[in-house]
């Protein structure tokens, strides 16, 4: 049989989509390019925001149209069936759900059971990255949150696998991702912890680079002198996804988030002293149930002062079977949009400035991806994007920064 898998999402929900195809390999199916010449459609779906939500529900009903269409089974996996089962099923009665779970996708067709693992064998969508997934669910229950209804408690996969793993991963390509739902709980139910784990794996030897997950603030907290130690390995990439996502105390007490603001400010000052060009990432949700102008003003606030490189700017949307979906204070969609582009404009501009700090230096980047308009696209040290013009995929090049641009950084011709 021939089989069409299509993956969108997280880290976590990417590995997953290379687990199924892997899966679906070493079970003797052919994986096509094209849905319309596979007698099996899997999409891996993410429901994590109800725009995400409608993309989704949009790429569905066309690939639903396919399968009637050509007579193919279609199976509708990841977070959106744990979620939102019943949206699917208006689009077809025949389409067969199951959530982020590779042993009910082996049931459903009648294989041989497995359950995601880092171990797994994995086909990967971009060769030259390996994504390890290092635990699944959290121990959070943030109010606004559904995917923890859908990926459930966290479960730590040991180091002793992810070490195995890992070397493996490190035969294969010089760019490992280590992902999770939030990566800064590792290990908590086995007495372990992420800078344990990533000493682990610096034990081995070779030029690669590792890139860490999302880590939420409180736990980072816990160990963050340990873990900022480990940086002085310049395998690891200086790059900080640290969750802020209110600069209001009383609208992150209002979301179940286990820290303060000052925990956030505190974190970035010691990243910023240690490593002052490392790349912060954040999050923030405009408009979350009750929050006011003054509340919003704080995380502007706090934006300008601590001037992330990358912000990911969520507008909130109730999320169904959440305790945010229920309380009183739902902003209307005009003043969540007024907000939105407030936050838009002025992480636009910290971007370009913290960017433009970049322009005339010399850096060495592993070059992963391939851009547009005939560009590769390497990653620096601080896991700045650096657009090149020469094809050196899989390698590692030096190059001196020429132009800067708010999500990217434009070096022309390496250095031979």
């Amino acid at each position: 049989m021939h089989a069409f898998v299509a993956g969108y999402g997280c880290s976590l929900n990417k590995s997953d989509t290379e687990q199924i195809k892997g899966f679906l390999a070493a079970n003797g199916f052919q994986l096509a390019g094209n849905p319309n010449k596979a007698d099996l459609i899997i999409i891996n779906t993410c429901a994590v925001k109800e725009q995400t939500e409608t993309k989704m529900l949009k790429a569905i009903k066309e690939l639903n149209s396919i399968a009637e269409r050509n007579g193919s089974k279609l199976i509708v996996t990841g977070c959106l069936p744990a979620i939102c089962p019943t949206a699917v099923k208006a689009i077809s009665a025949k389409i067969i759900q199951i959530g982020p779970s590779l042993s009910q996708l082996a049931s459903v067709l009648n294989l041989p059971e497995k359950e995601f693992s880092p171990l797994l064998e994995e086909i990967k969508e971009n060769p030259l990255i390996s994504i390890i997934p290092i635990a699944r669910g959290c121990i959070g229950n943030c109010a606004y949150c559904c995917v923890k209804n859908a990926r459930g408690n966290l479960h730590s996969y040991s180091i002793k696998e992810l070490n195995e793993k890992f070397k493996k991963a490190i035969n294969e390509t010089k760019e490992i991702w280590l992902t999770a739902q939030d990566c800064g709980c590792y290990g908590f139910e086995q007495k372990t912890n992420l800078p344990a784990l990533l000493k682990a794996v610096l034990q081995n030897k070779g030029d690669f680079r590792i890139r860490v997950g999302m880590i939420n603030p409180a736990h980072l907290h816990s160990f963050l002198n340990q873990y900022l130690a480990l940086f002085s390995d310049e395998r690891l990439y200086r790059f900080f996804h640290i969750p802020l996502q209110s600069g209001s105390n009383a609208v992150l007490l209002s979301m179940l988030r286990p820290y303060k603001k000052e925990d956030f400010l505190s974190i970035v000052k010691k990243i910023r002293q240690r490593f002052p060009d490392a790349t912060i990432a954040t999050d923030v949700i405009a408009g979350f149930p009750g929050e006011t102008e003054r509340q919003f003003r704080e995380t502007v606030s706090i934006l300008r002062k601590t001037k992330p490189d990358i912000v990911n700017i969520s507008r909130f949307g109730a999320r169904p079977n959440t305790a945010a979906a229920l309380m009183p204070g739902q902003l209307h969609g005009r003043e969540l949009k007024r907000r939105s582009r407030i936050l838009t404009t002025l992480c636009k501009k910290i971007a370009l400035c913290r960017n433009k700090c970049f322009a005339g230096k010399k850096m060495r980047i592993l070059v992963t991806e391939k851009g547009s308009k005939g560009c590769f696209i390497g990653r620096a040290l601080n896991y700045k994007p650096v657009a090149i013009k020469e094809n050196r995929l899989g390698e590692f090049a030096n190059v001196r920064v020429k132009k800067a641009f708010p999500t990217y950084l434009y070096a022309g011709m390496p250095s031979k």
